[in-house]
């Protein structure tokens, strides 16, 4: 438990970090490209319920705007998964 912990909170820096230094309200080819595949990779750590119920404890003090982003990502996928 405490591994599986610490890789989460490892994987939500690292989409934080993507999320901030890549996404953008408007994106060209290229940044749509990359940014679709690191959603991808978010939305398949958000299929894993074991993360969706983590997640309300390793989002704290994270970006605001990262946090809604993502929160939306595991509503859509606790959602499709029923």
């Amino acid at each position: 438990m405490e591994r599986k912990s610490a890789l989460f909170g490892i994987l939500v820096s690292i989409f934080e970090r993507a999320y901030i230094l890549v996404y953008e309200e408007k994106m060209n080819r290229q940044t749509s490209r990359l940014w679709s595949s690191w959603e991808d990779y978010m939305r398949e750590w958000c299929r894993r319920e074991d993360f969706r119920t983590a997640l309300p404890q390793l989002l704290e003090g994270e970006d605001p705007d990262f946090q809604r982003h993502i929160t939306k990502i595991a509503a859509d996928s606790a959602r499709n998964r029923q």
